[in-house]
């Protein structure tokens, strides 16, 4: 008597082939430098997606999916050339699963005075 065959768990899935040029390989070996926000998963899903998965795990999001890379303060120069000021600065890696588009951007918050 032979035992039937039991489906794999849907996490199982088979693997595509998905995988990164040498240019690309080098971007995000450049990007995960510097990152101190993104997490294990985060980096996953980027990865996949710059190697050309386009299943969007967080479809209630939408179709454009932001992840922060990473956070720091930087003293920018203050408008009128008096002084600086303390800015955080995020930077953000936006996937878009409808165009296939990724893109890195900074968003600049000033500081707030903790006392």
């Amino acid at each position: 008597m032979v035992a039937p065959q039991t489906q794999a768990p849907a996490q199982q899935q088979p693997k595509k082939n998905l995988s990164l040029t040498r240019e690309q390989m080098f971007a995000a070996q450049e990007m995960f430098k510097t990152a101190n926000k993104v997490t294990r998963p985060e980096k996953a899903l980027i990865l996949g997606f710059m190697a050309g998965s386009r299943e969007n795990p967080c479809q209630e999001q939408g179709d454009v999916i932001q992840i922060k890379l990473s956070e720091h303060t930087e003293d920018l120069p203050k408008a009128d050339g008096q002084g600086s000021t303390t800015m955080l600065v995020d930077t953000v890696f936006e996937m878009n699963y409808a165009t296939g588009q990724w893109t890195r951007f900074k968003k600049y918050k000033p500081m707030t005075n903790v006392s």
